[in-house]
């Protein structure tokens, strides 16, 4: 393969320091597997960009309207590489190649307010945040009905989330070995392009994710969406939908914005700093409960 050996090599260190790296992860996966000429051609190609846009992104530490503004224009200036250059499509849709660009930008996105959360409340190390296997319910189950009297096991239902900021509890029953869940308080999915089809999917993970936490703020992320202006997503569980291309067509190309991604990231540590179940502190300092 002729691709930089140290560009490949920064990108297997990043993602040996921060394992949440999902678009890093596609990569090495692909380097590491068999590949078509045209795939070869585009790794090739896509590997310095990547190596630059990481190394630029990652040395970003704060979260200010500034900080955010500057990853918003990194993930354009690599999104419009990609597009002008026709790389994202060189590779088939099942690899998933484009879509962890996204996932991996919101863990980039909300990797040191986790950090400064983490070193400031986190002694127990339980808070954690990255693509998860996200908690919606637990249920009970037996091979019949007397090892349901004695001795009945918890299953646990669990949803894929293409990024969360979660905490990890143990939880066990008639003194079996613990089982480790793990609940959002923000769950998020990071969708290339939303579709009815898609949002109908969307809207019933919404159901169960928020069944297993009421407190967990839900919330889509787009850079395009095509639904009938008449289905209104109010109805759902889904708390806001945000569109990052402000686009409907999937031929239309224009930039992610950046004040829709800086309401995202105000909207969500709003949320995650606010009274939840305090009703009497959110009378007091806001005058409503819900």
């Amino acid at each position: 393969m002729k691709i930089s050996k140290s560009d490949y090599d920064f990108i297997c260190e990043a993602m040996g320091l921060y394992p949440q790296l999902s678009h890093a992860s596609n990569i090495i996966t692909k380097c590491r597997g068999k590949r078509s000429p045209k795939e070869e051609q585009a790794l090739e190609s896509l590997i310095p960009e990547y190596a630059k846009y990481l190394c630029k992104i990652l040395k970003i530490k704060k979260y200010d309207q500034e900080a955010i503004y500057q990853k918003v224009a990194l993930l354009n200036a690599y999104y419009n590489y990609m597009h002008t250059n026709g790389l994202d499509k060189a590779f088939s849709s099942q690899g998933k190649f484009r879509p962890t660009v996204l996932e991996e930008f919101l863990f980039l996105l909300f990797k040191d307010y986790v950090n400064d959360i983490k070193e400031k409340e986190d002694q127990d190390n339980v808070l954690d945040s990255g693509n998860v296997k996200a908690y919606s319910n637990i249920y009970f189950k037996a091979k019949n009905f007397i090892d349901f009297i004695h001795s009945p096991e918890i299953g646990v239902n669990e949803k894929d989330q293409d990024y969360a900021i979660y905490r990890t509890f143990d939880i066990s029953i008639n003194k079996a070995e613990p089982m480790q869940i793990r609940i959002p308080a923000i769950a998020i999915e990071a969708k290339t392009y939303v579709d009815k089809t898609m949002l109908d999917s969307i809207i019933a993970t919404a159901e169960k994710i928020k069944s297993g936490n009421p407190y967990t703020r839900f919330i889509t992320v787009a850079e395009r969406y095509d639904v009938s202006y008449a289905v209104d997503p109010a109805y759902s569980r889904i708390d806001q939908i945000y569109v990052l291309r402000k686009s409907i067509r999937k031929t239309e190309w224009c930039d992610i914005d950046q004040q829709v991604v800086w309401k995202m990231v105000c909207e969500t540590i709003a949320h995650l700093e606010r009274p939840w179940s305090d009703i009497e502190k959110r009378i007091k300092e806001e005058g409503v409960i819900i």
